[in-house]
């Protein structure tokens, strides 16, 4: 009995006191290598351009880039693939409107940003599921929060087993 009240007393927790820059560019090596490893076909998005790292390796890409007037959120095209480092304070907002527009979804973030209920249920929400799950050693770049980094590829429909690989045991 005591095991039911808890779970009607279960909520979902909203971030507390978490910062994040936001504004930690993709070395080109790790962009290379990430779309190297989902090769995304068809028109694609980079919602969040930087100083174009991944663009480099996504040539017909479109792009969004809001310090250069392009906000993601005005963007409402629909996109085969969209592949980024989405600003981690945002994710949650990146992700609903990255399902709203695209079929496959290549987030570069640590694990725990997308592992939350909250998430995963919108995810199921709106006939996502999550493909794969890339581990990738995190960068000089990134900051070390303890978090184990991945490439995660979500995709709508998607209602298999989710794949774990490693970057480093695929050549990356």
């Amino acid at each position: 009995m005591e095991i039911l009240d808890v779970k009607k007393k279960m909520k979902y927790q909203p971030n507390r006191n978490y910062k994040s820059s936001d504004l930690i560019m993709t070395p080109p090596f790790l962009t290379k290598a990430v779309v190297e490893h989902f090769k995304p076909l068809g028109k694609v998005l980079e919602p969040c351009k930087g100083t174009g790292n991944f663009l480099q390796f996504l040539p017909n890409a479109e792009w969004c880039e809001i310090t250069e007037g392009r906000d993601f959120f005005d963007y409402n095209k629909k996109v085969d693939w969209i592949i980024t480092n989405p600003p981690w304070s945002k994710i949650r907002n990146f992700l609903i409107h990255s399902m709203e527009i695209a079929l496959n979804i290549v987030f570069l973030i640590t694990v725990n940003h997308l592992w939350t209920r909250a998430r995963i249920k919108k995810i199921k929400e709106m006939n996502f599921g999550i493909k794969e799950i890339c581990l990738i050693d995190a960068p000089k770049e990134f900051h070390n929060t303890g978090f184990q980094l991945a490439a995660i590829h979500l995709q709508k429909g998607y209602k298999g087993l989710i794949i774990l690989s490693d970057l480093e045991t695929i050549g990356g």
